[in-house]
């Protein structure tokens, strides 16, 4: 089973939901109404942090990289 959206348009909905579930509630929280300069810059952070969500998705599918638990093989000697 992956832990990697499997096609392109699953890809495109995680980046959705990541923009729903992070960017939304963070622009309300942080917008302030008399502050162009920073919700300038909230602005553009958020769409940054959608935008890295989707590169990171697009290149754990290109590469089927599996995300998950991490397993290490050890000999006998390193058990002692």
């Amino acid at each position: 089973m992956s832990s990697v959206p499997a096609t392109k348009v699953s890809a495109a909905q995680v980046v959705l939901w990541v923009g729903l579930i992070l960017a939304i509630p963070l622009w309300r929280e942080f917008h302030e109404a008399g502050q162009p300069i920073w919700n300038i810059f909230l602005a553009a952070f958020l769409i940054a942090l959608v935008i890295g969500a989707f590169f990171g998705v697009r290149h754990l599918h290109k590469n089927a990289v599996e995300v998950g638990e991490a397993r290490f093989a050890s000999s006998d000697t390193d058990r002692r």
